[in-house]
């Protein structure tokens, strides 16, 4: 099974997976309905409302977890109302905190710098709440940060997940390509997500803008370049629509 590792806190992860070889050719775009044609795209807009972010101290791990806690209550929310909308079964993620970083996870070894992780297999997010985190906590980042995981679950709950992984690939450039489209989904839901909670935010637009400067430095050959990150991230806010976030049917210079 092909394991989704998107690293976070400004770290370039290099592919962590065998090569396989496919004996067909694949087009471009994705020519599989369950990626280019998923009814999570159809459903629009997620639906408005409100969710008020709970104080945070810096370098404090109890609110930090209350802070997060009281995001995921609305995510959930939102994304149980939305697959509810397309006739989708829904499932609540694990989410799971720890103050330094495990040994493994997911039958993975956790490398240097990461700072979370959503695993494909027990559909579990697992925040390590180290001070790279919590030392200036007020801006989007954590936000931000849980809501992308979420939307990796979201792909994972409805099946994006298990069509992307038979997606046959020649060469490793291919394979890096399939891993962009994925995670820049992530982020573009997360972007919608966003958008969907914006009014009930005590945000500016500097708070938007500095978080996209953040979330660039997220770029790697597997998560995409600076320009793509914030292309979807703000294509999801901008639009606050699922349709928009249609990452399997874009061309390939869109998730470069």
């Amino acid at each position: 099974m092909r394991s989704i590792l998107i690293p976070l806190a400004c770290l370039t992860a290099a592919v962590l997976l065998p090569i396989g070889s496919a004996s067909a050719t694949v087009a471009y775009p994705v020519e599989n309905a369950t990626l280019t044609d998923n009814p999570l795209y159809a459903a629009g807009s997620l639906p408005v409302t409100e969710c008020p972010e709970k104080p945070i101290k810096k370098l404090n791990v109890s609110s930090a977890k209350n802070y997060l806690n009281g995001v995921l209550a609305c995510l959930n929310h939102t994304w149980a109302v939305q697959l509810e909308n397309t006739g989708q079964s829904f499932s609540k993620p694990k989410v799971a905190f720890a103050t330094k970083a495990p040994k493994k996870f997911c039958g993975e070894k956790w490398l240097k710098g990461w700072s979370s992780h959503y695993c494909i297999d027990s559909r579990t997010i697992l925040i390590v709440l180290e001070r790279n985190l919590l030392e200036e906590p007020d801006d989007l980042y954590l936000f931000n940060l849980l809501a992308m995981h979420y939307g990796g679950h979201v792909q994972n709950v409805v099946g994006i997940y298990r069509a992307y992984e038979k997606i046959p690939y020649r060469n490793k450039a291919e394979l890096a390509e399939q891993r962009r489209r994925y995670n820049l989904q992530s982020n573009c839901f997360s972007g919608v997500f966003i958008a969907s909670v914006w009014d009930s935010l005590d945000r500016t637009q500097e708070d938007w803008d500095d978080l996209l400067v953040y979330t660039r430095e997220w770029a790697s050959t597997i998560n995409g370049t600076r320009k793509t990150i914030n292309y979807w991230t703000s294509r999801g806010f901008k639009s606050a629509d699922l349709s928009s976030c249609n990452t399997w049917s874009a061309a390939s210079s869109k998730v470069a």
